[in-house]
């Protein structure tokens, strides 16, 4: 159970109102999945051809048990990450053992389990132009639940907003995706905001190059809402974050290829 620790922003819902829709999201969950869990995939050779791969075999990494969400790559990284709703753990190993290594031609994986995952609509009144983070926080496990709590529940800016949240069984504790303007504002409310949580260690900010949705529009719209932290008000509205517009993936392919040329002629 999540800590009452004092939220930020109550005026969508009292504070007891909060606690029990987040108490219906955990059960809603627990019927309806097991878990989420994040694949990581290191590809044997290039990573945009590994991307492409994943991209047209979806069915070839998927399974009754366990469905794809979407794709998606950090910056400066060399693997990809798949991120699954998995209903059956076997069936997800079973996935991982024999089906993704042929299918995405990868040369090793790794996975990290996402736990009481929720998510957030999007301000009617955002910009129109946002880049996606993943905010990594690592906290003494005494206040985990307390600074899970006092995350989710901070009073985000219009320009600066989280679309989901988990417990991480991983090198980290807490993931929160979110949408931001830009890297400085991200970090400034990193520091500010969650580093400054009594318990937490520290917390890395990194930008999202490219991100794609695998599992069916409906399904995965559907898998969102069900988990809202709260319902979306007349200032608040369903959005797919996952929803990268084509400039970003050119520059995301640019950059890639600037890196690829400059290792292969020494360069640094």
């Amino acid at each position: 159970m999540i800590g009452d620790t004092p939220v930020a922003n109550p005026s969508l819902h009292t504070i007891s109102e909060e606690v029990n829709a987040y108490r219906c999201i955990v059960y809603i969950s627990a019927v309806t999945s097991l878990m989420m869990i994040v694949l990581r995939i290191f590809p044997k050779n290039d990573l945009k051809d590994t991307w492409d791969k994943v991209l047209s075999n979806v069915e070839n990494i998927s399974n009754k048990h366990c469905t794809p969400l979407y794709a998606s790559v950090r910056e400066e990284e060399d693997f990809m990450s798949i991120i699954y709703d998995v209903k059956d753990i076997d069936a997800f190993a079973d996935l991982v053992l024999k089906q993704i290594p042929s299918a995405v031609n990868s040369e090793k994986t790794r996975t990290i389990t996402l736990l009481r995952p929720v998510f957030f609509p999007a301000p009617k009144d955002r910009p129109k132009q946002l880049e996606r983070y993943q905010v990594a926080i690592r906290v003494t496990s005494d206040k985990l639940g307390d600074v899970f709590n006092q995350t989710v529940h901070l009073d985000y800016p219009a320009d600066l907003f989280p679309t989901y949240a988990a417990c991480s069984f991983g090198e980290d504790d807490i993931l929160v995706s979110m949408l931001s303007v830009s890297r400085d504002k991200i970090r400034t409310f990193v520091r500010e905001n969650i580093e400054s949580q009594k318990g937490v260690l520290g917390a890395d900010v990194a930008r999202i190059s490219i991100s794609k949705r695998l599992a069916p529009a409906e399904m995965w719209r559907n898998y969102r809402e069900s988990r809202y932290l709260f319902e979306t008000s007349e200032g608040y509205e369903e959005y797919d974050f996952t929803d990268m517009r084509t400039g970003l993936y050119a520059r995301y392919i640019r950059e890639r290829l600037i890196r690829s040329r400059t290792r292969q002629s020494g360069g640094h």
